[in-house]
């Protein structure tokens, strides 16, 4: 049987479920080898970012990502009417850096709560946040009703999804099987229609996605949602050179494309679709207020600290700052991959944080075709 070096059980496990029940969709998989209780990549605290880490994001690049973050939660607490009861949700917190970096930036934190249902990365954010007021919820069903902000930074891009196939006009789901002491993908025909892309055109479809925005929903009275991740909308996924789908994995700063190797040891994501993303959203009672990718949301967000650098004499402090600007609003490396889209609910038709000032309607996104 085949076992990788480093998680054997997690490898057994997979191969056990395949021969019990047949072969798995690649969901099925993806939760396994990134949430698996004891072994999964990111509930055993392996995942790792920064340069000793597996990849880079935005909070890799120091706390003025956190700073910038805070600067828009202020505005929204604003535009809210600044309820003395104003609460920051932070979901896919890590290991608790950009949590450290926004609470750090408030006179006065509000109230913060973290949704981690995992004991491993919880233990590693109560360290890095200790001496900080942070209150933890397992899952979104635990959270009190609240009005604020909930907020996400790369969430969506790690929810699980399936993969899917175009053959003969038909869509076929790659599916998970054991073969010759191997894990393999074997196609199955989908029940999803006919498609006019070209035989060997994949797509990934995303799980959970609408359920945890509708429970996020339930639990807020009123006040917004945004979430930055990396993706694009619908129809960029339908490109030509997006052939073979947008999914990769990272370990070590390498990148590649075979997931089956060695689960549990390594990342496994694809872009987000914002189209779908938005639709399910907006179905979960929320409003679509803004989208922008990353560079025009930051020209926007950091505006009166660009202008505070830019007022005085460039000390190392604020040399290291503007360092870390121009790597979160380099087309090349992070200002074009990354977005950053906005929702609201029950806050009326008040004006949207200056993260968005440069973006321009989103409505664009609820009128994309859907890739499946």
């Amino acid at each position: 049987m085949f076992m990788s070096a480093r998680s054997p059980d997690l490898s057994g496990r997979i191969a056990a479920e395949i021969a019990g029940v047949g072969p798995m969709r690649f969901a099925r998989f993806m939760e396994l080898a990134l949430y698996d209780s004891r072994d999964g990549y990111y509930s055993s605290g392996r995942a790792r970012i920064g340069r000793g880490g597996d990849f880079f994001t935005n909070v890799s690049v120091g706390p003025v990502y956190g700073e910038i973050l805070a600067g828009q939660f202020r505005e929204m607490s604003d535009l809210l009417g600044s309820p003395a009861d104003f609460t920051i949700l932070e979901q896919g917190a890590g290991d608790g850096t950009l949590a450290h970096d926004v609470l750090m930036s408030f006179k006065n934190p509000p109230r913060y709560i973290i949704i981690e249902p995992f004991e491993f990365p919880r233990r590693r954010q109560a360290e890095k946040l200790a001496g900080l007021e942070v209150e933890w919820v397992s899952a979104v069903d635990e959270l009190p009703e609240f009005r604020g902000v909930h907020f996400s930074n790369e969430l969506f891009d790690a929810l699980p999804f399936d993969i899917f196939e175009a053959e003969g006009g038909h869509w076929h789901e790659l599916l998970v099987d054991f073969q010759n002491d191997s894990m393999v993908f074997k196609k199955s025909p989908a029940s999803s229609g006919r498609t006019d892309l070209p035989d060997g055109f994949r797509i990934e479809r995303r799980r959970g996605q609408a359920e945890i925005l509708s429970s996020i929903s339930a639990r807020m009275s009123w006040g917004f949602l945004i979430a930055v991740d990396y993706g694009m909308e619908a129809r960029a996924f339908l490109e030509p050179h997006r052939a073979q789908g947008t999914l990769a994995c990272f370990s070590a700063h390498r990148r590649d494309t075979d997931p089956l190797e060695n689960p549990g040891e390594k990342d496994i994501t694809a872009h987000v679709d914002f189209s779908a993303l938005a639709v399910d959203a907006v179905d979960a009672g929320f409003e679509l207020r803004g989208f922008a990718d990353q560079h025009h949301f930051i020209v926007g967000a950091a505006e009166q600290l660009l202008a505070a650098l830019d007022g005085h004499a460039p000390d190392a402090i604020a040399q290291k700052k503007l360092r870390a600007l121009r790597m979160l609003m380099h087309p090349e490396t992070m200002g074009t991959a990354f977005k950053a889209i906005l929702f609201s609910k029950g806050a009326g038709r008040s004006a949207v944080p200056t993260g968005f000032r440069h973006a321009r309607s989103p409505g664009f996104l609820l009128e994309e075709p859907a890739t499946l």
